[in-house]
């Protein structure tokens, strides 16, 4: 099965992958948009994986997608700080 008939297929959709150059905003909007407007997302990799504009635009377009995650880009390091970033 390819890669955009799995992702068109699945329910839930959940990334484990190095960083890295290669994997850079691999999951970008063209990825995104291939998902069911009602799948989930769950990224356990790092945050440079994922396209934040493009998911948050995700996230604003289809009301049911869902987004479970432990990372994301600029993640503060500290337990106690400002958490402001628009995924938190």
């Amino acid at each position: 099965m390819s890669l955009d008939e799995l992702l068109a297929r699945s329910d839930i959709v959940s990334v484990h992958t190095p960083g890295g150059p290669q994997t850079a905003k691999m999951v970008n909007a063209e990825f995104l948009n291939k998902m069911k407007p009602d799948g989930m997302l769950i990224n356990t990799s790092r945050g440079s994986v994922v396209d934040e504009d493009a998911l948050l635009a995700k996230l604003e377009e289809c009301k049911d997608f869902w987004v479970g995650t432990d990372v994301f880009n600029g993640e503060p390091s500290q337990k106690a700080c400002d958490w402001t970033h628009p995924l938190a």
